[in-house]
């Protein structure tokens, strides 16, 4: 009986060994993995912020280009061609505007590049 008792804390000594090695392993893993998320998620979030910056800086240069064209310095024909597409979107706006109001309806505020 006592030859019983002394082997078991040995095989189970080793089941702990095993068990915390398995866990340690777990742990580790874990935590590199949580490390690559979290830098990804940065990487996310920083590429969504440049592009966003980007498309604005788009916005900008095509409200400058605009004003540019409508002063006479810069003459091209594809600026004409979108000063004209945006006049008449803004005629379009305009009037939906004037029949939503004729009929009682407050249109939502433009926050637009043009507004």
């Amino acid at each position: 009986m006592s030859k019983d008792r002394t082997e078991r804390p040995t095989g189970s000594s080793q089941a702990q060994d095993l068990l915390a090695d398995t866990l340690s392993r777990l742990w580790n893993k874990s935590r590199s993995e949580a490390g690559h998320a979290a830098r990804w998620a940065r990487e996310k979030l920083t590429l969504r912020q440049l592009r966003g910056d980007r498309d604005r800086m788009y916005q900008k240069l095509g409200k400058e280009t605009r004003h540019l064209h409508e002063a006479g310095e810069i003459a091209h024909p594809g600026v004409a061609r979108g000063v004209e597409r945006i006049r008449d979107l803004e005629r379009k706006i305009a009037d939906l505007e004037d029949q939503m109001r004729a009929v009682g309806l407050e249109p939502e505020a433009d926050h637009g590049p043009g507004s």
